[in-house]
């Protein structure tokens, strides 16, 4: 599996550039993107919990778009196809639901851009840019995924190059929260949670660059501010920082360190409640191979009650000429007390368009 590379886009999964001579312009509607196929096997072959020693046999598949009517309006859609409940006893290809993640219309230009629709706001990194079969397992807690709402970024120069962005948003309660095939069930606003308001009254701001004077460092700052939803009591408020630096251990060896904190106050709209998240972790490439080693931490005090849980995650894969990768993992976790370990294979590859 090839590493994971920091970006900062508006919408992180969404990543398209286009390369062409002002000879070569091309001509309008565009279409372009890339399909993502992924089959993994995840085994935990020891835990406290003898119910949780299962084998879970799956595929991940990921339909990035990018259509452009001009060379800065677009409509941007990404699909996912993947188990949509939790595995709770052996199961290969089963729970398999398909559902739109990202919908948008975007106008892009290079000093600013808008977007609307179903998108993840700018909130974090570790979660999608830490390496590893394992070495996001806890930072997802904080992605702010599959919500509507509008958004904005402003491009400038200081010493680097920098990236201010701004969104409005709410939880996705339209039938796109639903999945075919296996469902996942259509979110509700009574469901509650922090940001399921169905009003434009959560936000998220970013800052994210790069310096001249530091070549291969890239940084993130965020805050987020989530209504409290109908079981709630209090805003979310969520503060992060993060950044990871890429450079040249050898003429052919090159290492990406990794750190991220996030800190969320009030946490799942619950007046007092808090979440505490490390991430911290390195990722190697040399020709076609790539390692790495992941580590998270997350602390919680819910009622009165604290709780702290962790996933440490290593890493190995080898992408072939052909374009197929091949990774294996090693997970160790303690999570509600309960230590497991287990092995993962990942076989991927990708077809751009």
């Amino acid at each position: 599996m090839a590493m994971k590379k920091l970006a900062l886009p508006l919408l992180p999964a969404l990543c398209f550039s286009l390369n062409v001579s002002a000879e070569e312009a091309p001509s309008y509607p565009t279409i372009s993107g890339e399909l993502s196929l992924e089959l993994q096997n995840d085994w935990t072959y020891d835990s406290d919990d003898k119910a949780s020693e299962i084998n879970d046999l799956y595929p991940t598949v990921v339909l990035s778009t990018k259509v452009g009517f001009t060379q800065t309006l677009s409509i941007n859609l990404e699909a996912t196809v993947e188990p949509v409940q939790d595995a709770t006893d052996d199961r290969a290809f089963e729970d398999i639901g398909g559902y739109v993640n990202i919908l948008t219309v975007n106008y892009d230009t290079d000093l600013f851009s808008l977007y609307a629709g179903k998108f993840t706001p700018n909130f974090g990194i570790a979660w999608d840019a830490a390496p590893g079969l394992y070495g996001a397992d806890l930072s997802e807690d904080y992605e702010l995924a599959e919500m509507i709402g509008l958004g904005g970024a402003l491009n400038f120069s200081a010493a680097g190059n920098h990236t201010a962005s701004v969104s409005s948003f709410f939880k996705d309660t339209s039938f796109f929260s639903d999945s075919v095939g296996d469902s996942r069930g259509p979110l509700d606003k009574k469901d509650g949670g922090a940001g399921n308001t169905e009003k434009l009254n959560s936000f998220a701001i970013a800052l994210d660059g790069n310096f001249t004077a530091v070549d291969g460092l890239r940084y993130h700052l965020g805050f987020s501010s989530l209504a409290e939803g109908d079981d709630g009591t209090d805003r979310q408020n969520g503060f992060a920082a993060g950044a990871d630096y890429q450079f040249n251990v050898t003429d052919t060896i090159s290492a990406t360190p990794l750190i991220e904190y996030v800190y969320l106050d009030n946490n799942g709209g619950i007046d007092g409640d808090t979440a505490h998240y490390l991430s911290a972790g390195v990722g190697f490439e040399y020709g076609a191979w790539n390692a790495s080693a992941m580590y998270q931490r997350r602390d919680t005090e819910t009622g009165g009650t604290d709780a702290d849980d962790y996933v440490a995650d290593l890493s190995v894969g080898y992408t072939f000429e052909n374009g197929i990768g091949i990774a294996g993992g090693w997970r160790f976790a303690e999570e509600g007390s309960i230590d497991n370990q287990g092995l993962g294979l990942l076989v991927s590859y990708a077809i751009e368009f």
